[in-house]
């Protein structure tokens, strides 16, 4: 007889497999436990059978020969849909067994007394059974031992089982230990690099005989270095809010080639610096569901790891394929290659492949991992593939396909960005030197900027000036950001303003609580004030244009 293909069976057959005791050879411990059986039921043979999809599979044979034979003439699985045990006293006059292959055939069972080995959760995996050519009555007191000797296959078994797990995991924390000191090592060292330019380039700023030529050069080296240290903690703090789920996407349907134009966009200085053949091929009727923010964070990534590894005047080849439900976006380098060892360790975390001592000044190899993450939040997949060492690389990116009709109606905001570009804006942030900086930035870019350093700073401020725009920390130190921000929508003429939340809680919890507070916008720490200003500006102007509507 069989066992029905149902989710139960399934699940019985995945524990049987994952205790490694099919098709293993015979063990002292379990020998130990047939031949106990045998002479406490005072029976000429014991057996630990279990049983599979197709067999009755002996693991431990006293009496006879290890022997296995078909699952639809086994005993012990007909005892195994009990549940529990199954004793036959005399089969040869019992209707339901004499004819049964194992009382007639070559084993001639006519007593038979097995108990149901199972899991400590109650999965039936096979049986301990002790067998007689004659018949035999079994006393209460014999099954007793029974139960006892099976109990103590199920828990050797087990305990071995839990045993080896424990060995792995023990192996994958120390290698995730190792990778983890490998990475704050390589973390630490791409850190210190770009501050020494920085501390020589301010030292440089503040000596009165610096030149012009020198001074415009000690800013290039702030700028680009500050940006390199930006890109490392950005990253990172991308990273750790994709792995706990603290990104909120919003997807909706973009033009893939719109995407792909933004993202070499962003990557176009690293392309034409390596001095790469860059070529891209796309439907441009494609479509795809997604995030434009965080899809194009993505694309970036796989272009940046492409010009990582591949050496100047390489080529870069980005197509675009599709069927019926998905878009393909593959970007294919011909540069240092991936070993097949190390496709899947090149997206874990705190995890350095061989490539590591190709890599180019500011990469921590956070991309790949952020990237996969991202890919996964949209629904859709990232893979990558090589021919090995030396051979190029390719990356896979794939997206749910959508259609132009599912795309929303583009928002006509730009008179309203130039006609608001000017803005009365507060700052509020008990650390100063943020303050400050922030502050100086926006009042240099045109703004009427006012600096708080508290709460009861920025209400003071308030009775005598309404911002059009309020930039405010959460935690300060009086009052909250949260406390704050519903303070000020209470006074008159604060309606109209945009509140924006600049804080380093960044989960999708503090968001919302952000928003729920009365803030119009969430923006994690650490904010580039230029994407800051430009985010401010067009989030003014579209709740200018809902105001003008309503």
């Amino acid at each position: 007889m069989g066992a029905s293909p149902n989710l139960q069976e399934i699940y019985r057959l995945q524990r049987l497999q994952s205790l490694g005791v099919l098709d293993s050879p015979s063990e002292l411990q379990f020998d130990a436990i047939t031949k106990t059986t045998a002479h406490v039921l005072r029976t000429p043979i014991a057996l630990i059978n279990f049983i599979d999809e197709a067999r009755e599979w002996c693991k431990s044979a006293w009496g006879l020969r290890r022997n296995h034979g078909r699952r639809d003439e086994s005993l012990c699985a007909q005892a195994l849909l009990t549940g529990d045990s199954m004793v036959i006293p005399n089969a040869r006059d019992d209707p339901h067994f004499r004819s049964h292959p194992q009382v007639t055939g070559e084993r001639e069972v006519v007593f038979y007394a097995g108990i149901v080995l199972k899991t400590s959760d109650g999965v039936a995996l096979g049986t301990l059974c002790a067998i007689d050519h004659l018949p035999r009555t079994i006393t209460e007191d014999d099954m007793d031992a029974l139960r006892t000797l099976a109990a103590t296959v199920m828990g050797y078994l087990e305990g071995r089982h839990a045993s080896s797990e424990l060995a792995d995991a023990r192996r994958r924390l120390e290698g995730a230990a190792t990778n983890r000191d490998e990475f704050l090592a390589m973390l630490a060292h791409e850190l210190r690099a770009p501050l020494a330019p920085i501390q020589t380039a301010v030292e440089l700023l503040d000596q009165p005989a610096t030149t012009d030529a020198q001074r415009a050069w000690a800013r290039e080296v702030l700028k680009r270095h500050t940006r390199l240290m930006s890109q490392i903690v950005d990253d990172l703090l991308s990273a750790s809010l994709v792995s706990i789920g603290a990104i909120d996407l919003c997807i909706e349907s973009l033009r893939v080639q719109d995407l792909l134009d933004q993202a070499v966009e962003l990557s176009q200085a690293n392309i034409r610096r390596a001095g790469h053949v860059l070529t891209l091929s796309c439907d441009e009727t494609l479509y795809a569901a997604a995030d434009s923010t965080q899809c194009l964070l993505i694309l970036a990534n796989v272009l940046r790891n492409a010009t990582t590894y591949t050496p100047a005047g390489g080529r870069i080849n980005v197509t675009v394929e599709s069927d019926t439900t998905h878009v393909f976006i593959r970007v294919k380098d011909n540069g240092v290659g991936i070993a097949e060892k190390d496709i899947e360790d090149i997206f874990q975390l705190f995890r350095q492949t061989g490539r590591s001592s190709a890599r180019s000044p500011g990469g921590m190899g956070l991309g790949l991992t952020l990237a996969r993450r991202l890919a996964e939040l949209h629904g859709g997949s990232l893979k990558a593939s090589s021919e090995g060492l030396g051979r190029g690389s390719e990356f896979t990116l794939t997206l749910r396909r959508a259609t132009p009709a599912d795309a929303a109606a583009p928002r006509t905001t730009s008179e309203l960005v130039a006609s608001t570009s000017s803005l009365a804006v507060l700052v509020v942030d008990d650390n100063r030197d943020t303050a400050d900086a922030m502050g100086m930035f926006f009042q240099v870019s045109g703004h009427d900027t006012r600096v708080a350093y508290s709460a009861a700073d920025a209400l003071l401020l308030a009775a005598t000036w309404i911002p059009d725009v309020v930039l405010s920390d959460i935690g300060l130190p009086d009052m909250d950001g949260y406390a704050l921000v519903r303070a000020l929508r209470n006074l008159p003429g604060f309606q109209q303003s945009t509140f924006v939340a600049i804080t380093g809680y960044a989960s999708d919890k503090d968001r919302d609580a952000a928003l729920q507070a009365g803030f119009d916008a969430h923006v994690p720490k650490p904010a580039d004030v230029g994407k800051l200003e430009r985010f401010v500006v067009k989030a003014r102007a579209e709740k200018v244009q809902a105001h003008q509507v309503n």
